[in-house]
């Protein structure tokens, strides 16, 4: 229930930036106006979304390639009796529960497995095998640097990027996870070109004066009133 109402807010919220997004476009390249000859900043965000999406897409096309090449073969071995025909099958339902985070690879090697048992039960081990092997590479390989170069992120933050979004939120907040990441990352690269920090000069001078004994900035003391003139002698 809990995520059905996320899934549904979620929708909704989008739907409303879809129908503001000049609006809002307007408003926020009011308050932070772009530089002459760059993008503003929700460009660049709708940007490093649509790298994230076409990164996506190319892991769900490597890992169901890898599935239905390594049912393939296999099938040709003997060792999963006609996987081969349906290896295509198989493999197109891996690239696509890919797309779900940590549940997607379980789904995707739900019905090769079940095949395997109703078919040969002891086949059911290779693919079972098959599909570890996939799951490991895929997870300490294939996405960090997929990725990592889709959006430009290093893979170790890719991967401690989905682990705190499954730890915070869980699977609502691994799905959200690298897209925060991707749009943070473009943020934080626009208000990079206009923030400088001062550099921190050993030894250079302190601008105001400083109690020694407390921590709060002492204002210099105003000048003693003048004597009034004596008055005149009658």
């Amino acid at each position: 229930m809990k995520f059905l109402f996320s899934l549904v807010l979620v929708i909704v919220v989008s739907i409303y930036m879809l129908l503001d997004m000049p609006r809002l476009a307007r408003a926020v390249d009011r308050r932070f106006p772009p530089d002459p000859g760059s993008h503003s900043l929700l460009t660049r965000i709708e940007r490093s979304l649509a790298s994230y999406v076409r990164g996506q897409a190319l892991l769900s096309l490597i890992i169901g390639t890898s599935a239905g090449l390594g049912l393939w073969l296999l099938g040709t071995l003997g060792w999963v009796p006609g996987a081969d025909r349906y290896a295509v099958v198989f493999g197109a339902w891996v690239a696509i529960t890919e797309l779900i985070p940590y549940l997607g690879p379980w789904l995707g090697a739900v019905p090769p497995f079940i095949y395997a048992l109703v078919v040969h039960p002891v086949s059911a081990i290779w693919v079972a095998l098959l599909f570890l092997g996939i799951h490991q590479i895929e997870g300490h390989i294939v996405v960090p640097n997929v990725m990592g170069s889709a959006l430009r992120l290093h893979p170790l933050l890719v991967i401690f990027g989905l682990l705190a979004g499954g730890e915070i939120y869980g699977l609502p907040g691994a799905l959200v996870a690298l897209p925060l990441l991707a749009a943070g990352r473009a943020i934080w690269e626009f208000f990079a070109e206009r923030v400088t920090l001062e550099p921190w000069e050993e030894g250079g001078t302190i601008p105001v004066e400083v109690d020694v004994e407390g921590t709060r900035p002492v204002a210099p003391l105003p000048p003693p009133p003048a004597d009034p003139p004596a008055a005149a002698s009658r």
